[in-house]
């Protein structure tokens, strides 16, 4: 009886929200994938991550790296990101967190994901040759991955071959794995599924396994709606007495220890962070990150790394506000915690425009009292930009050098 009166609600519940389509659930084969080791250091010895004390870091976006990829040689590639090396370590950054799976594809060779819609020209591998010039110039890399979000319906034939390919196109056989969102034109994993986090945690340690990376990094991007719509029917299935937003939580928080520990079991040494939201009760509000319980406990994060990315005269939540915050909430220094600054704001937002080195100041603010800051990102700092950026430059360049 308990069973039928569940699927009734189920049923009220999906046709009171627009729903995803229906499906069941079969077991996910873990070992249905055959890893290939794409790449090796160029001696027999087993690499050893590259990690600093205090982390000096700048993110280089999707949107970045297609610049030099789309259309591009390998060689042309290999130039561009050797600029952003140089580049970088001219403002004495020692970290970069770069982009190699935005959208359920990959910027390496993958027996998971597909390769990204960005080479529009010659394929070829562009993590490991990321790898390879980073550590020549003696920056670590952190492989940056999105693990929830996927293409738009137009780009979806990426996805011919994969299992992502069978969750959208076999509904009577997957319950809920995946949900398209029209709001942002996106289809979305969804962390409920246990076969889901196995695939992203696997996903994960693919990278670990086959590539010299120093580090994993996911940012904010968890649950995408607080629609009920998207997980109604496993909401329900699964038979929980918390909350909706609680039950994801829970979620998120399974989806990350599972990277964590797959991250662990190919190397320890190579490190896991997250970077999410700023104001520590927005990751509750609107994503169900529970940041709390990720920097107090063991087992979700060598490193937390915020993005405050707010002014020192912000209405809601100013910078030192949140930077106290968030020193306060990692206080029992078991997890690193770095600190995220905007740089994308310095030609978009008032106090960013006017007050000279503001960005270069919150850098110096998160060095007195944290393990690291960061900047996003390289294309807000570098290329044809105004006076006022390359004027910012020499303020960063002098905050992450004084503490060298």
């Amino acid at each position: 009886m308990k069973k039928i009166i569940s699927l009734l609600i189920a049923v009220i519940v999906l046709m009171t929200f627009t729903s995803c389509e229906s499906r069941d659930k079969p077991e996910l084969m873990r070992n249905s994938v055959k890893y290939t080791r794409f790449y090796n250091s160029s001696s027999d010895e087993k690499y050893v991550p590259l990690n600093y004390d205090v982390m000096k870091g700048m993110w280089v976006t999707y949107f970045e790296l297609a610049k030099i990829i789309s259309g591009k040689t390998e060689q042309q590639f290999r130039t561009g990101f050797e600029k952003i090396c140089e580049d970088a370590e001219s403002i004495g950054v020692n970290t970069l967190f770069v982009h190699v799976r935005a959208f359920s594809d990959s910027f390496y060779y993958s027996g998971i994901y597909p390769m990204s819609l960005v080479f529009t020209g010659e394929r070829f591998d562009a993590l490991k040759d990321m790898a390879e010039i980073a550590h020549r110039h003696k920056l670590s890399l952190h492989a940056w991955i999105n693990p929830l979000r996927c293409e738009t319906k137009e780009n979806v034939s990426v996805y011919e071959g994969t299992a992502i390919n069978d969750w959208i196109n076999k509904p009577a056989e997957y319950d809920e794995y995946i949900c398209y969102l029209e709001k942002d034109g996106h289809y979305w994993l969804d962390p409920a599924a246990s076969e889901v986090r196995a695939f992203i945690a696997e996903g994960t340690a693919e990278i670990v396994r086959n590539y010299d990376v120093d580090g994993i990094h996911i940012d904010d991007y968890f649950y995408p709606t607080d629609e009920p719509f998207f997980d109604a029917g496993r909401y329900v299935e699964s038979g929980t007495s918390m909350p909706l937003d609680e039950w994801r939580r829970e979620n998120c928080s399974l989806m990350v220890s599972e990277i964590y520990q797959a991250v662990k079991r190919e190397d320890k040494a190579v490190l896991f962070g997250i970077s999410p939201q700023g104001n520590i009760g927005n990751n509750y509000t609107y994503v169900n990150a529970d940041v709390k319980r990720w920097s107090t406990e063991k087992g979700f994060a060598d490193y937390i790394l915020p993005q405050i990315y707010y002014g020192y005269k912000n209405d809601v939540k100013p910078f030192s506000e949140a930077l106290e915050d968030w020193v306060e909430l990692c206080r029992d220094k078991h997890i690193k915690l770095v600190i995220g600054t905007a740089a994308y704001k310095l030609e978009t937002e008032a106090e960013y425009i006017e007050d000279r080195g503001i960005i270069g100041r919150q850098i110096a603010d998160a060095l007195d009292t944290c393990d690291g800051a960061a900047v996003y990102s390289y294309g807000s700092l570098f290329g044809e930009h105004s006076g006022r950026v390359s004027e910012e430059v020499e303020y960063i360049r002098s905050a992450f050098c004084k503490n060298s």
